[in-house]
C-alpha cells in the first residue's frame, strides 16, 4: 500500500470516528419531505430548462437520470438539461441571461462569469433560510464564489474543484522522495528524476492559451508566496518582488526541462494525458480527473495512482484556487417557484452523497463539507474526498469583479509569453501586464 493510500485511509478513519453520521443520509429518497418538497405537487406539469454544458460529465449525467426517475415522480416537474460545448457555454450564458424572453429557468455558471449576470439572477438568501439550507456546509472559497464576496447569494454551490497533486507513487518511491509539499519540492523531485536517468517527465504543466487554464496553478504560487492580483487599493500587485519570485518558480518547470517543451501550448486535458499515458510522473489539476489516472490503460499508472493536496510555498502558505460552478435561477423565469423546488432536491446533501456513491456514473465531485467528510463516500473513493476537504480548508477564490473577465486574457497571455520565450524578461512582461490591468481598472473608475 502506498504512502498516499495509507494517509487518505487514515484520514477517512479519523473522520469516521469523529463524525456523528446517521439517519440523515438514510431517509426515504422518494419521500418529498426528505428534501422539503411540497407533497401536494403544486407545480405538476411544469417543465424547466436548465442551461448547462457537458452532459457526459458523470456528476451531471447521474443527477439528470435521478431527477427524471425520482424528482419528477415526487413533484410532477420535468427538467431538461442543456448540453452546450464548454467552449461556447460562456457566450450562450450571457445571451440567455440578458434575454427577457429566454426559455431557460435555471443556469449553472463558472465563478468568474457570474459577475456579469448577477443582475439577472434571483437572490437566494430568503430561499436558503426558508429551505433550511446549512450555508456553513460549504467552505469559505465556495461561499465567496457563490456570493461574489457580497452579502447576496446568487447561486448555490453545485460543481466544485479543488486542485490536487496527481502522481505516480512508484516513481517517487524509486527516487526515495515524498510527494511534494511545496512548489520548490517539485523542482527537487525533477532534479532527482533526471539524475536517476528515468525516462519520464517529472511533471506535466499547462501554459497554453485556453480559457485561462494556465492561471490556475499560477494563482496558487502567488497566494502561497504571499501576494495577490491586487492590493487593498485595487492596484496590481502580482508584479512586485514576491510576485516575480512566484512567477519565476511557476515558469521554471518548463524552462528547466521538468515539464515537456510542448507544455507551453497544452491545456489541462493535454497535460493530464501525459500523466495517464505514463509519460509524466506528476500533474496538478482538478480532482474530477482522478478517475482517469485510476482507470488508465497503462498498468503502471493505474496501479500507482496517488493523490495529495496541491503544493504550497516554501516557508509560506498553501492556498490554491477553489474553482466553483454555482447554480442559480434567472429572474425572468416564468416558473421561479418550481425552479427553486428543483434546487432543493438538486443541491440537497442526500442527493449529492448519492451522486458520489453512484456505481454506474463514477463521480467524486461534491461541494458540501458533510459529504466530503462522509466515511462511506471516502471509502468508495479511497479517501479522495477527505484530501479535497483538506485542500478546501485553505482554498481561495479569484477577484470577483466584473472587470476581471477582461483582465483574465491579459494575465493568461503574459504567462504564455513567459513559457514560450525562455529568454523573456519576467519582470518586464509582468510590468507590462500590470500596466494593462491598471488601464482596465482605471477606465472602470477604481482610482480617484
Amino acid at each position: 500500500m502506498t504512502f498516499a493510500r495509507k494517509l487518505t485511509l487514515l484520514l477517512a478513519l479519523a473522520l469516521f470516528l469523529s463524525l456523528p453520521l446517521g439517519a440523515a443520509f438514510a431517509q426515504d429518497v422518494m419521500d418529498p419531505a426528505t428534501f422539503g418538497l411540497d407533497a401536494s405537487k403544486p407545480y405538476d406539469g411544469t417543465h424547466l430548462k436548465f442551461l448547462i454544458c457537458c452532459s457526459t460529465a458523470a456528476q451531471f449525467a447521474s443527477a439528470a437520470a435521478k431527477g427524471d426517475a425520482e424528482f419528477t415522480e415526487m413533484t410532477g416537474i420535468t427538467v431538461t438539461w442543456g448540453d452546450l460545448p464548454f467552449g461556447s457555454f460562456q457566450e450562450q450564458l450571457y445571451l440567455e441571461a440578458t434575454n427577457p424572453n429566454t426559455e431557460f429557468d435555471i443556469v449553472a455558471f463558472v465563478d468568474a462569469w457570474g459577475t456579469n449576470i448577477y443582475d439577472f439572477l434571483h437572490p437566494l438568501n430568503d430561499f436558503v433560510e426558508e429551505a433550511g439550507i446549512d450555508w456553513d456546509d460549504y467552505g469559505p472559497a465556495y461561499q465567496g464564489a457563490a456570493t461574489g464576496l457580497s452579502d447576496t447569494i446568487y447561486g448555490l454551490p453545485f460543481r466544485g474543484h479543488p486542485l490536487l497533486l496527481h502522481y505516480r507513487a512508484d516513481v517517487l518511491e524509486a527516487i526515495g522522495m515524498d510527494p511534494p509539499a511545496t512548489w520548490q519540492d517539485i523542482s527537487a523531485i525533477g532534479e532527482a528524476i533526471e539524475a536517476a536517468g528515468m525516462d519520464i517527465a517529472p511533471i506535466a504543466m499547462y501554459y497554453g492559451l485556453n480559457v485561462d487554464q494556465n492561471l490556475f496553478n499560477w494563482y496558487s504560487h502567488l497566494w502561497g508566496a504571499g501576494v495577490d492580483i491586487f492590493d487593498e487599493n485595487w492596484e496590481p500587485s502580482f508584479n512586485n518582488e514576491i510576485g516575480l519570485a512566484a512567477t519565476e518558480q511557476y515558469i521554471s518547470y518548463v524552462r528547466d526541462g521538468y515539464s515537456p517543451e510542448a507544455s507551453v501550448a497544452w491545456n489541462e486535458q493535454e497535460a493530464n494525458q501525459e500523466l495517464i499515458q505514463g509519460r509524466a510522473a506528476m500533474f496538478i489539476g482538478w480532482w474530477w480527473m482522478a478517475s482517469r489516472m485510476r482507470t488508465s490503460d497503462v498498468p503502471e499508472v493505474a496501479e500507482n495512482a496517488a493523490f495529495a493536496p496541491a503544493p504550497g510555498w516554501e516557508g509560506g502558505d498553501t492556498a490554491s484556487y477553489g474553482y466553483l460552478w454555482p447554480v442559480g435561477v434567472l429572474k425572468q423565469s416564468d416558473s421561479l417557484d418550481a425552479a427553486l423546488e428543483y434546487l432543493k432536491w438538486l443541491t440537497h446533501p442526500i442527493t449529492e452523497r448519492r451522486l458520489v456513491l453512484d456505481e454506474e456514473y463514477v463521480n467524486n465531485v461534491a461541494v458540501r463539507l458533510s459529504v466530503l467528510s462522509d466515511p462511506e463516500a471516502n471509502e468508495f473513493h479511497d479517501g479522495l474526498l477527505s484530501v479535497a476537504s483538506a485542500v478546501l480548508a485553505n482554498a481561495r477564490t479569484i477577484p470577483l469583479i466584473p472587470e476581471y473577465t477582461e483582465i483574465i486574457p491579459i494575465l493568461a497571455e503574459a504567462i504564455n509569453e513567459l513559457a514560450v520565450d525562455s529568454m523573456a524578461d519576467t519582470q518586464a512582461v509582468l510590468d507590462l501586464a500590470a500596466e494593462d490591468v491598471r488601464f482596465v481598472m482605471e477606465a472602470a473608475g477604481y482610482y480617484d
